[in-house]
């Protein structure tokens, strides 16, 4: 955006809306100078008279080219001065200098129709902000600021001349009144006065005042009043009936503002934002979002606010798209109660919906309007109801996206969602008070929480409250915690009051297809849901699945936040689950869930099972890609229907794991809670990995603790193996390592009975990290050749390579460091082999330890440093702050401080983040 330019008050500048220093009073003349000419030249001897006028200094010419080089430098390129043989030129938009675009909205007004012509000199004159150079004063700029101070009273009394035409005398007598006083001899303005004053009913005080007008004339100037004034005295005198213009109602059709309103300050901000930015174009705010989240207040509340906008008057209508009781109101009866509210006799409406539309268009071109369009069913109904005007805005509420209105009329969608926390705390201290509020603040906390944001509940508990006022909240709240008798409480006996009804009608309007997938989501474990994930919970393919969460998301009952990410409110959710379920609502079953039976419980533990499977399958194959060293699980085939996704490499498996980690840890609580324990530990195995990298070993813990309990109970041993050797790991990354020797023991014992070769090598791994951990290095290093020899046997490299740099690394803190380089460097050379980008981290890893304690800083520098940035690349925090750790280490053996205290301290944040214990052991040493 460039400069924007003002003259019609103080010379100013303002670059994208903050004002710009011009500086001295001298350097301003010169800048209104060129701006009143913008875009054409101005001599050298021009600007020295508009700037001093008949007393120009000695050295007039240095110092105008002192202040113009001033100014080119505040000047944006785009809106700079330039030299040519002519004189100096300033390039600039005219529509950027307020004079210029004044000059401009006023040629346009007069071109225009009344309607269009009274909006755009309003515009113009709006542009004053005071006299014109009102800092300044020179002969030049004392003569132009009389010219404009009279194109501005003419393009008043234009404006005036328009309104009264529009019947708007009433709006209009104060400003003549005031405008009269001052300019007691310009018969124009006076005679726009009198007749403003006789159209409201005071016929006396108009000809008092032409009288006066009369007088004052023949007293100062010896003359009589001009022909046009003398001519409208006459037609008041015989009161001719054109005087009065007929006019029209003003429709006022707005219900009352809401009585409570909270929040939302984003979506009023947003709504401003677009009726400014439109320039009053046809501009259709399509508030979206589910039953009760608030639409029609929200869009009362705007209009209420913003009602000196349309003078014109406001339609409203409720178009009953989602009706309980009755259908959606026809396009035709909708226009007719328009055109009634615009005053059109029963007579003159004309036949058919296309007629009708048109005849509303043309009543309301040229108006300042506000149509409001209340729960809109589809665009089609909308349609018809659009303004054609350029003056009128129109907002539409509805439970549907409209994407048509978007498309095809240039519509902003506002999507409305449920109070965050802070809106959620301002209801409802609106509806129960400051007092009640502060009484019961963790009671509050958990009627809020229960809510999850949603205005209509939150309406509902606070009527509830109202209608006990000696009832603690407690209370209530309390009885908001059953989850399965939450929607029985919100509901308070009304249609209107009642969130089950008013789910139940954006419900019955899904198709059957869109209704199922609508029941199953309200069962599917986790905070949200992949498309691909969807798909197999449905049994569909993506294609399919796509289409119907379409329907749901345009109906605002599933929420597509992140592309292809699907979540639900929870009390949405809960309204979904309970369709599986006889209903015990007050109210009957509407008809479209009469239409869809009930899925019997088989059918929903079907879904569940292929939606385990899409985690379970995608999952393992993920895991695999992480870590190459690992021998996939031996896993069933996934339920008929079924469609698991494929990572394509490390990036995309981590990207997967982090997209999906919340809902993988629903999914093992969900495993273990339904008695399906072997896809519990399963799923427990797939997450290790990428758990202990990111540094989420309560997390790892929690996912194999809920595996092993299941496990357990039904007598599975391999699954009990693989959950005490996952536990363990997140054990001892706590530090709770006796805990973890005794899981690893009890999984080695299991994995022996078994015969899973695999399984008790990597136990023993977890045994010699415990050995190593508690000082006893030469335990350590008989469980890493145990493992060693067993990987060699099966002729698993990269089990083998894993190993290999175990043992390296013990025996460099055993201090026998040219001993174990050949142990790392095999390592990094097998993983460098296998393309295993962890594995040639931790190998250098080690590598570099032994070369750093061998003196061999640059070496082993190079070597940290490549190991921190693959770590960094596959998004294992711990091992990169470990391998930080040693870098700076490595710094402070070599004599570098400043380098060690640098680094220590990039470590020391990694750990903070990652709460792990050394985080302490590290800020002790860097007090030191």
């Amino acid at each position: 955006m460039g400069v924007e330019f003002g003259i019609l008050g103080e010379v100013s500048a303002w670059a994208d809306g903050r004002p710009i220093n011009l500086g001295p009073a001298r350097q301003r003349c010169v800048l209104a100078a060129l701006l009143v000419d913008a875009n054409h030249p101005v001599s050298l001897d021009q600007l020295t008279d508009r700037v001093w006028g008949d007393a120009p200094p000695q050295r007039a010419a240095g110092t105008l080219h002192s202040y113009l080089s001033r100014l080119r430098s505040i000047l944006s390129p785009s809106d700079g001065i330039h030299r040519s043989a002519a004189g100096y030129l300033l390039r600039v938009r005219e529509e950027a200098v307020d004079l210029h675009r004044f000059r401009a909205l006023l040629a346009r007004a007069r071109a225009s129709d009344d309607q269009e012509a009274a909006r755009l000199y309003g515009v113009a004159l709006g542009l004053w902000r005071g006299e014109p150079f009102a800092d300044l004063d020179t002969p030049w700029l004392a003569a132009l600021r009389h010219t404009l101070q009279t194109e501005r009273l003419s393009a008043r009394l234009d404006h005036h001349d328009v309104r009264l035409r529009l019947g708007r005398h009433a709006e209009l007598l104060p400003e003549l009144a005031v405008l009269a006083d001052r300019h007691p001899l310009d018969e124009r303005l006076v005679g726009q006065l009198i007749l403003a004053l006789y159209r409201n009913g005071r016929q006396a005080e108009a000809l008092d005042r032409y009288e006066r007008t009369r007088r004052r004339l023949a007293d100062e100037l010896g003359a009589d009043p001009g022909p046009d004034l003398r001519r409208l005295h006459l037609r008041m005198l015989t009161a001719e009936t054109t005087l009065t213009p007929r006019l029209t109602p003003v429709p006022r059709q707005l219900p009352p503002p809401p009585p409570s309103f909270a929040g939302r300050s984003r979506e009023l901000a947003a709504l401003d934002r677009i009726m400014a930015a439109s320039g009053n174009t046809v501009v259709i705010s399509a508030i979206g979002g589910t039953g009760g989240v608030g639409k029609t207040w929200l869009a009362l509340h705007w209009a209420h606010g913003n009602l000196p906008g349309f003078p014109d008057g406001q339609l409203y209508v409720n178009l009953r798209g989602f009706d309980p009781s009755d259908a959606p109101m026809p396009p035709e009866t909708a226009v007719r109660g328009f055109l009634d509210a615009l005053g059109v006799d029963a007579a003159a409406v004309p036949v058919g919906l296309e007629a009708q539309a048109a005849l509303y268009r043309s009543l309301v071109a040229g108006k300042r309007m506000l149509i409001v369009l209340d729960n809109a069913r589809d665009t089609d109904q909308v349609t018809p109801l659009l303004p054609g005007s350029p003056s009128c805005a129109v907002l539409v509420t509805s439970r549907r996206q409209l994407p048509g209105l978007i498309t095809g009329h240039g519509a902003r969608p506002i999507p409305l969602d449920a109070f965050d926390p802070e809106e959620a705390r301002q209801a409802i201290t609106g509806l129960l008070g400051e007092e009640r509020v502060r009484a019961e603040p963790d009671a509050v906390a958990d009627l809020l929480d229960r809510c999850g944001g949603l205005p209509l509940a939150l309406g509902i508990v606070a009527a509830r409250a109202r209608m006990h006022p000696g009832f603690p909240l407690a209370v209530l709240a309390g009885q908001l915690r059953e989850d399965s008798s939450r929607l029985d409480l919100l509901d308070a006996g009304e249609q209107t009051a009642s969130l089950r009804a008013v789910f139940s009608w954006s419900y019955r309007a899904l198709t059957p297809p869109a209704a199922r997938l609508f029941r199953l989501l309200g069962s599917a474990f986790g905070p949200d849901l992949g498309g691909a994930a969807a798909a197999s919970l449905a049994g569909l393919t993506g294609g399919e699945v796509r289409v119907l969460l379409g329907e749901l998301v345009r109906a605002h009952l599933v929420t597509e936040n992140v592309a292809d990410r699907f979540t639900m409110h929870d009390l949405l959710r809960a309204y979904a689950a309970e369709q599986d379920r006889p209903t015990t609502s007050a109210f009957p079953a509407t008809p479209t869930a009469a239409a869809f039976p009930a899925s019997p419980t088989d059918q929903r533990r079907a879904a569940m099972c292929r939606l385990l499977d899409h985690y379970l399958h995608t999952a393992h194959t993920a895991a695999l890609i992480i870590n190459r060293s690992r021998q996939p699980l031996a896993l069933d085939e996934p339920q008929p229907g079924t469609s698991p996704e494929n990572p394509a490499d490390h990036d995309q498996a981590m990207e997967w794991f982090a997209t999906e980690h919340p809902t993988l840890m629903a999914a093992v609580r969900h495993a273990a809670d339904t008695g399906l324990g072997t896809r519990a530990w399963q799923l427990g195995w797939t997450l290790s990995d990428y758990l202990d990298r990111q540094g989420r070993w309560l997390d790892l813990l929690a996912a194999h603790s809920a595996a092993l309990a299941v496990a357990r109970r039904q007598e599975d041993r391999f699954g009990e193996a693989q959950s005490h050797a996952g536990a363990s790991r997140a054990l001892i990354r706590l530090g709770r390592l006796d805990d973890a020797r005794a899981y690893l023991e009890r999984a080695i014992a299991l994995f022996t009975e078994l015969g899973d070769r695999d399984g008790r090598t990597r136990a023993h791994l977890g045994l010699g990290f415990i050995h190593q951990k508690q000082d006893r290095p030469r335990a350590a290093l008989e469980q890493f050749h145990q493992a060693l020899a067993l990987h060699r046997e099966a002729g698993n490299e990269a089990g083998a390579a894993l190993f290999l740099n175990s043992i390296g690394y013990q025996l460099v803190l055993l201090g026998e460091y040219e001993e174990a380089i050949p142990y790392c460097q095999e390592a990094l050379d097998l993983h460098a082999k296998l393309s295993y980008r962890h594995g040639q981290a931790s190998a250098g890893d080690s590598l570099a330890y032994a070369y750093h304690h061998l003196g061999r800083f640059a070496e082993a520098a190079e070597l940290y440093r490549r190991s921190i940035g693959l770590f960094q690349e596959v998004g294992d925090r711990w091992h990169e702050a470990d391998t930080t750790v040693h870098l700076g280490e490595m710094y402070d053996a070599g004599g570098d401080r400043a380098a060690a205290l640098d680094t220590f301290r990039r470590a020391l944040e990694l750990l903070e983040q990652l709460n792990h214990p050394d985080a302490d052991r590290l800020r002790a040493r860097l007090a030191e």
